[in-house]
């Protein structure tokens, strides 16, 4: 990992040795914890934190001296043409320095790209839109190097010409290996649309030869830079080195934390600080203490996360944030052991007979295999020394302690596929088992994020479960018991998903009150990069956990009333109160949600990718319900989503027309049961104005895409009817439905299975192509209004989630309501039918 420096927590003596702070190290009093393992063992009450601030320790005159890349535009001499100087100069992001993969670039999509023979170099994806060369097909991680020779020394500006077709990217330049300028979001527009740039500052260019690199976070097509000389050199590079702790903030709105500033992996940059998987309670100092894991940016999943922060408060509202008490490199020098990265959902618990915080985590010892960790501190948010691991507990993640009344320990852990574990820990050493860790029971769909708490003197033990970011993301969940370690009676959901994929949270009361803690990623739009939130819980009149009420409140006060008897309006710019996180989602940059006017028509303005708004009704019948969204696209490439309480309910749906054309997007079916819920709608590409939404009695109308999913009640016949993991999209059960990739499809077929549609035909249909997927020999056919099966269809792709279509021939359907089964022949995966 580099560099680091050696912190001590009581002794503040600075020594500057290289540009680096090393403070000196010093003893304290702390107890010795009796450890018959040899792990950890207090023998040497000296303190070490390893701040690791990810520096290399390479200078910029060994990065130029080992760097092998050559310029691609260079004169007879080699030498770079890229000439840096007072006047501004334009590199074509196409003309990157050659020297191959991991030398001079890196690039994933290396088959990618329109225009290849533009140079030899074949492995980065350069494409031809319209007139503009381009780097296209860019994905998080890749980089690509420049040559420059700087003939006048300064500060200096770039203006980078790109754009992002998809959501929010994020990119950066180095100089020699060093950070330079800042970090910056990329704009968001059409693939092709090079018109807009964004540009970084203060790049500190000395004369001579230099390597300027740049890196992205996210896909993005890249045109050009361009370099202008705006002062004079100073030579200060980006510093991120320095971070003092404790810090204060002031949340009363969800997210927390999110104004606290944060180093950034493998760079000097400061970003957000960005905080998951929350452990929060209550110790005896009176305030309530909340123990995070830390989502590292830029992301590589969530491989990144190598580090845990501690924050406290007293009233809810003014929030300490202590620093960080645990990293991966503090991990090895403490006891030798551990890998960069790879430290997720964290626990702490408090043993009154030692009167040590005990601070469990998991990290991997290798690529494959997690451990569970062991630190304890006399204090709540600082100076945790590692013991060691907890033998005899499986690979597994997500520890979660509990200490019940008669200051009994329980640990319990997950993931991986291996279900929730248990077992006490011995009451004379919280480092180790009593008895083994066995396998728990009595849970619905149980993924991973145990937390017991107990009520009136039942545990309850809460969970996410299996949903997936094609269904809406996690859902918590709960089960019951007598017993601490079960068996337990689920109980159900307490929190709907959120729209990202994982879930992960924790219960506690305070001051008289509950709470649950969990994350979210709607504030930096990116799964991988999460905040912490919090809303009050509640118990019924049966002291079953209420569902969390985090999607704000009716416009009006009370839920408009849907029925299948007349039609519902809701205008776009009425959803619900509550404000930003509750009733509706605006990506940070772009500001405060946005309200047009125009040609006596108001509407939601320029709602972009990530953002979302939530529209409180009470249904009063439950059946399947036609929804038309009247909207239009600034730019193309506009998609969107429904989801019912967090669950998705349509695929993407993708919009046609211009900025200047209003269109009505019909969705049928939508099941809706009786009672109070809200509508979720999730922009998912695009630039979308939206006017209305309106819901009441459909059916399936064509031309147009019919779901597979939206198949006629009860009209099937389906071999494997039980199986699907996306159960919970409709209340017909029979049919296995699954979510993949966002891709909501039919799938687990067998040979002799058949699926019945009926629609309304508004004007005559002779194309029908089918959307489907089959690893091998897959194959089907159609038949419409109880006639003979049409010419069997192959429809093999190579892979069950590689989709193609394929064309149905002699179809000729007049106007009209008609029914269509598809008869599965060999296996395969549906996704839809197109009809034209």
């Amino acid at each position: 990992m580099g560099n680091n420096l050696l912190f001590t927590m009581k002794c503040l003596l600075p020594l500057f040795m290289g540009g680096l702070a090393v403070l000196n190290s010093c003893k304290e009093d702390h107890p010795v914890i009796n450890d018959d393992s040899g792990q950890g063992s207090d023998v040497d009450d000296e303190y070490v934190y390893i701040d690791d601030r990810y520096d290399n320790g390479i200078s910029c005159e060994e990065y130029l001296a080992n760097y092998r890349g050559v310029p691609f535009k260079k004169g007879p001499e080699g030498n770079s043409l890229f000439v840096i100087s007072e006047v501004p100069t334009t590199i074509e992001a196409e003309d990157f320095d050659d020297g191959g993969q991991n030398i001079s670039f890196h690039f994933k999509n290396t088959t990618a790209g329109n225009y290849k023979d533009y140079r030899e170099e074949k492995e980065v994806a350069i494409s031809k839109s319209g007139e503009v060369v381009n780097i296209s097909n860019i994905n998080n991680g890749d980089w690509l190097c420049y040559t420059l020779q700087v003939t006048q020394e300064g500060a200096y500006s770039i203006d980078t010409y790109c754009v992002a077709g998809s959501g929010k990217t994020s990119f950066y330049f180095e100089v020699d290996g060093k950070s330079a300028g800042q970090i910056v979001d990329s704009p968001e527009g059409d693939w092709s649309d090079f018109s807009r740039t964004v540009k970084v500052t203060n790049v500190q260019l000395s004369e001579g030869k230099h390597v300027l690199r740049w890196y992205t976070t996210g896909s993005v097509n890249l045109d050009k830079f361009v370099l202008t000389r705006t002062g004079e050199y100073t030579g200060n590079m980006v510093d991120a080195s320095l971070f003092e702790y404790p810090r204060y903030g002031y949340y009363e709105h969800n997210p927390l934390f999110v104004n606290f500033a944060s180093e950034m992996y493998q760079n000097s940059f400061t970003g957000t600080l960005y905080t998951a998987d929350p452990s929060a309670h209550v110790w005896a100092d009176g305030r309530l203490y909340v123990y995070a894991s830390h989502d590292m940016e830029p992301t590589q999943g969530c491989d990144r996360m190598d580090r845990y922060h501690v924050f406290s408060t007293a009233d809810m509202k003014n929030w300490t944030d202590h620093g960080e008490i645990m990293n991966s490199a503090t991990v090895k020098a403490h006891v030798g052991m551990g890998i960069d990265g790879f430290m997720w959902a964290p626990d702490c618990a408090y043993n009154k007979e030692d009167q040590l915080y005990y601070f469990y985590f998991p990290h991997k010892i290798d690529t494959d295999t997690w451990r569970i960790f062991v630190a304890t501190s006399k204090e709540p948010a600082a100076k945790f020394r590692v013991k060691g691991v907890i033998e005899g507990i499986p690979s597994t993640i997500d520890p979660c302690v509990f200490v019940d009344d008669d200051e009994q320990p329980y640990i319990y852990t997950s993931g991986a596929g291996k279900g929730c574990w248990g077992a006490k820990l011995r009451k004379d050493d919280w480092t180790k088992l009593d008895g083994v860790m066995s396998p728990l029971t009595g849970f619905t769909d149980f993924h991973e994020a145990p937390w017991v708490h107990k009520y009136k003197g039942k545990y309850y033990l809460s969970h996410s479960d299996n949903h997936a970011s094609s269904q809406g993301g996690n859902r918590m969940q709960y089960s019951v018991s007598n017993n601490p370690l079960g068996p337990f009676t689920p109980c159900g959901v307490y929190m709907y998903p959120h729209g990202e994929e994982t879930a992960h949270g924790s219960i506690v009361e305070y001051k008289g009150k509950w709470y649950t803690f969990y994350h979210t990623a709607n504030y930096s739009g990116r799964g991988a990069l999460r905040s912490v939130c919090v809303d009050p819980i509640e118990y019924d009149q049966n002291d079953r956990l209420k569902v969390v009420q985090n999607w704000g409140q009716p416009y009006e006060g009370k839920a408009p009333e849907v029925d299948l008897s007349e039609t519902l309006v809701l205008e776009a710019e009425h959803y619900n109160r509550g404000g930003e996180h509750y009733g509706y989602h605006k990506n940070p940059s772009e500001g405060d949600i946005q309200v047009g006017t125009g040609n006596g028509i108001t509407y939601l303005k320029s709602m972009k990718s990530g953002e979302w708004m939530r529209y409180s009704i009470n249904v009063k019948q439950t059946g399947s319900y036609a929804i038309t969204c009247r909207m239009r696209q600034q730019r193309s490439g506009g998609k969107f989503r429904i989801a019912i309480n967090g669950v998705y309910k349509t695929n993407e749906i993708k919009l046609n027309g211009s900025g200047s054309t209003w269109n009505e997007v019909f969705i049928y079916p939508v099941e809706l049961q009786k009672g109070e819920q809200y509508i979720d709608l999730r922009i998912k590409g695009g630039e979308l104005d939206i006017d209305c939404i309106k819901l009441g009695e459909g059916c399936s109308q064509v031309p147009g895409i019919i779901q597979a999913e939206d198949f006629d009640e009860g009209k099937y016949q389906f071999r494997e009817g039980s199986k699907g993991n996306f159960k919970t999209y409709r209340s017909d059960q029979g049919v296995a439905i699954s979510a993949s990739s966002n891709i909501i499809h039919i799938s687990n077929t067998s040979g002799g299975d058949w699926i019945q549609y009926t629609f309304k035909v508004l004007r005559p249909v002779s194309n029908v192509t089918v959307r489907g997927a089959a690893e091998k020999d897959g194959k089907f056919a159609l038949s419409f209004d109880g006639g003979e099966l049409l010419t069997p269809v192959p429809a093999t792709t190579g892979n069950w989630n590689t989709y193609s279509d394929f064309p149905v021939s002699n179809v000729q359907l007049s106007e009209g309501i008609h029914t269509m089964k598809i008869h599965i022949l060999n296996p395969m995966n549906v996704d839809s039918f197109d009809f034209q």
